[in-house]
């Protein structure tokens, strides 16, 4: 019997020590030094691997963790359900998202949670969630925007940005990060997209500093005008059937004060 306990102690001891040794430490190398979050990121960079082939350029304008910016706004292109989680799975800073709440399946409520993802209403101008994510990005956290507000399929164009865009660069005067995807699944189905395989690429283009620039205007077409050229896609200037995802109603008040 006290042969038994022994050996239990030990394998207890064992496991502690790998525990805190080797697996705590790992984890806490992905965003926010948290545990937790850690895992989710491993998780989900072993899906971008492993299911979509993830190939990833322009690391060298990322920055290494949340310790390495002091305040960031992410702005991509949108081609598939499943960009956030391939951006994010790109860089070990942690990224909170502004996403349609139409977009958010209930099956994945304690991600969004867990991820603080800021909701956005689609049917009416949501000025609550602009005002969220300029004071994060003025704390000094990262904010990842989707500014044609929809999904683009088939890929190979580049429609409209949202105006929010530009009101949410010009307020905080943050740098912008910005990236361009391509090769995700062609659908526009959450669920399939999530199942698919694909070879997926990002592309960070660079980092912008909007500092001196104050018109929202500028700002997003400078922007859209970068992701075309990068990726040598088509400006389409027909904008998606949709309610406003960032609208400058009530938001623009943000910027005049």
């Amino acid at each position: 019997m006290l042969r038994l306990l022994l050996s239990l102690l030990a394998a207890h001891l064992a496991l502690m020590a790998t525990w805190y040794g080797l697996v705590a430490p790992w984890l806490r190398r992905g965003p926010r030094g948290e545990v937790v979050l850690g895992l989710l990121w491993q998780l989900t960079r072993l899906y971008a691997r492993v299911r979509h082939r993830l190939r990833v350029e322009g690391r060298e304008h990322l920055p290494a963790n949340d310790d390495d910016h002091d305040g960031l706004i992410l702005v991509s292109n949108h081609t598939s359900a499943v960009d956030p989680f391939l951006l994010q799975a790109s860089g070990r800073f942690w990224i909170r998202w502004m996403m349609a709440e139409d977009m958010m399946l209930p099956g994945l409520a304690w991600a969004w949670r867990l991820q603080r993802v800021i909701p956005v209403d689609r049917a009416a101008g949501d000025s609550r969630a602009l005002r969220e994510a300029i004071r994060h990005v003025k704390a000094g956290g990262c904010v990842g925007v989707f500014p044609e507000a929809r999904l683009v399929q088939p890929p190979g164009e580049i429609r409209p940005f949202m105006p929010g865009v530009g009101l949410l660069v010009a307020r905080p005067r943050k740098p912008v990060l910005l990236a361009w995807i391509s090769g995700t699944p062609p659908t526009r189905d959450m669920h399939a997209a999530l199942k698919a395989t694909s070879r997926a690429r990002v592309v960070f283009v660079g980092r912008y500093d909007f500092s001196d620039e104050r018109d929202p205007e500028r700002i997003t077409e400078h922007l859209r005008a970068e992701i075309a050229r990068v990726s040598g896609w088509t400006l389409n200037d027909e904008p998606l059937p949709m309610g406003p995802a960032m609208a400058p109603t009530g938001a623009r008040a943000l910027l005049e004060r």
